[in-house]
């Protein structure tokens, strides 16, 4: 049985759909919680990683030091050719750590279901919850993107792939950020009765996810 981690850094940031990758492709699934203060996993132990979201930001170290810990770990998985999947906050750390600048979208939130294009032309019905975007980190190619939130997507070589969206996004989860939207949520944002109008999305949308999973560790 292959190994995968997941990174998760809040209780209602979960790993979702990826869970449910991994059961049926016979992964082993360990998570690592680093806002509970404990020390990085041995790496070498995993033939995969997956970095979940958050409501934190990648320049917010001093009000969460742990991110410390958790991007010097992301530097030793680059640096041992570890395959990672970045969501949302995920691909956010990958950019910081690979030096690219990660800051608050000026535009505003990006929120529900908003598609995005690959670079393929393939039309996603991504789902998102954010309000910082990212530069391309050196070496990355733009794989997604649209019209509100350019760097929506990238990979690098044959061991990255990040996605400023939820791809892993579960119908319940939906139904809770459905319950969070607010007036503080200025931008592209569907408020709730949309985001339930589109519930049936998720289910492409984890199609399309699974196929990026295999694509990333499979191959």
């Amino acid at each position: 049985m292959k190994n995968l981690l997941v990174i998760q850094h809040e209780s209602d940031g979960p790993a979702g759909t990826t869970l449910d990758w991994a059961s049926q492709n016979n992964y082993g699934v360990t998570h690592w919680y680093p806002a509970e203060g404990g020390p990085a996993p041995d790496f070498k132990a995993f033939d995969g990683v997956v970095i979940c979201g958050g409501s934190m930001d990648t320049f917010e170290e001093d009000k969460f030091p742990w991110l410390r810990t958790e991007k010097k770990f992301i530097r030793d998985l680059i640096d041992n050719n570890k395959k990672i999947f970045g969501l949302c906050l995920g691909s956010q750390m990958i950019a910081d750590v690979l030096g690219a600048k990660v800051y608050i979208h000026e535009p505003g939130w990006e929120v529900g279901f908003v598609p995005i294009k690959t670079i393929e032309g393939e039309t996603i019905p991504a789902f998102h919850w954010h309000h910082c975007t990212f530069e391309l980190p050196p070496g990355a190619e733009l794989t997604a993107t649209n019209e509100f939130c350019k760097n929506q997507a990238y990979k690098i070589g044959d061991n990255i792939i990040a996605t400023q969206f939820h791809p892993e996004t579960t119908e319940d989860w939906i139904r809770e950020c459905a319950d969070e939207v607010g007036s503080e949520h200025q931008g592209m944002v569907q408020r709730k009765t949309e985001m339930l109008a589109d519930l049936h999305l998720q289910k492409p949308l984890k199609e399309w996810y699974f196929k990026q999973l295999d694509k990333l560790f499979k191959s």
